[in-house]
């Protein structure tokens, strides 16, 4: 038998190991990929409602949250972008077909995850911001055992920022020179729903227990996505009753709101997520900790314990709260933000959850 030289040979034998090496991890993980080669990981889906995960509110927050999750335990990375809202439950079904989990971002999307969630009893969901509702009754479907319904207390973000907005309103031109005078902050909502309303809510009554004679304008564009609904609502607000501060809780439309507040040199603030970056009229944002309330669920999946009924993310724990101000306003604000938010954790203030007309 011919003998291999000592160098094919050394070849021959680096070749084996490396074989062995990569069978041991599963296969080649490509520049970006996530090993998956861990059987006891559960797969996970994301379902985003029509803002999609570039919206720089809801959806990319959640999306940010999911893509934490997948980079920690390495499931198969599966988005699905919502265009309409009859897509729902045919991506709904898409993501439950292979996905151990299906997260739903969004009120809107209750009844189609009721719909989907009964076809597939023996896989787990999550919906954020609502409960499952059947298209007969707006009441939970108390029958489904698969749903974990993520719930956060916005009324109280709002009211942090309502206190921002009322403070500053007190303070006047001499400290907020873009004031227009006419002590009048706006709230442009995307659909009046629970989410939405409880922003606002909590918007409309701190601000008037800092200013009790300030006017808050409300009004809402029927779209999540469409900025030019926002935008218009908001040059209204500005130019017809010189709003000086517009808050927008509108996902992806309300970014138009924010250019509006721009365009007109007024104040403005973000929802969700920290939206100083889409430009410099942006004062703070109400956050609501979409993302942590995501890796907070997957987390619990992966370990084994999984709930339908996880705690309320409020700002005691951290879910919800405020971003930090612009170097434009006064640190007096930030003092008055604070003292509420101290008397929000300690109970000292209820804060209503819908809108007064």
């Amino acid at each position: 038998m011919r003998r291999l030289s000592t160098p094919r040979l050394l070849v021959l034998t680096l070749a084996v190991i490396f074989s062995i090496a990569l069978s041991a991890c599963g296969g080649t993980a490509l520049p970006g990929s996530v090993s998956t080669s861990n059987s006891n990981v559960k797969t996970v889906a994301l379902v985003t409602d029509t803002g999609g995960i570039h919206d720089q509110s809801f959806n990319e927050a959640a999306y940010n949250g999911y893509l934490a999750s997948q980079a920690q335990y390495g499931f198969k990375k599966q988005v699905i972008q919502s265009t309409s809202e009859s897509d729902y439950v045919k991506n709904l079904t898409l993501a439950a077909k292979t996905s151990d989990l299906t997260i739903a971002v969004g009120f809107l999307m209750a009844t189609a995850v009721d719909t989907v969630a009964k076809e597939y009893p023996n896989k787990e969901f999550a919906l954020i911001d609502a409960c499952p509702t059947s298209g007969t009754s707006s009441d939970c479907d108390t029958t489904l055992k698969n749903v974990a319904s993520l719930y956060y207390k916005e009324q109280e973000a709002g009211c942090l920022v309502g206190a921002a907005a009322g403070e500053i309103e007190l303070l006047g031109k001499s400290k907020m020179p873009n004031l227009l005078g006419g002590n009048t902050i706006a709230a442009v909502g995307g659909q009046e729903i629970p989410p939405v309303d409880h922003y606002i809510a909590g918007y409309q009554y701190c601000s008037k227990l800092v200013d009790p004679s300030i006017t808050v304008l409300v009004n809402y564009s029927n779209s999540f996505s469409d900025t030019a609904k926002c935008e218009d609502i908001a040059n209204s607000d500005i130019d017809a009753h010189k709003a000086d501060i517009i808050f927008q809780v509108a996902g992806g439309c309300g970014n138009g709101a924010l250019q509006a507040a721009k365009a007109k040199n007024v104040y403005s603030i973000g929802v969700d997520s920290d939206q100083s970056g889409v430009n410099n009229s942006v004062i703070t944002s109400a956050i609501k900790r979409v993302d942590q309330s995501v890796t907070s669920t997957i987390t619990n999946l992966e370990t084994g314990k999984f709930t339908t009924n996880p705690p309320i993310f409020d700002l005691a724990h951290k879910g919800v709260g405020y971003a930090p101000f612009s170097s434009i306003v006064p640190a007096q604000v930030k003092t008055v933000v604070d003292q509420y938010a101290t008397k929000i954790k300690a109970g000292t203030i209820q804060i209503p959850d819908t809108v007064s007309k």
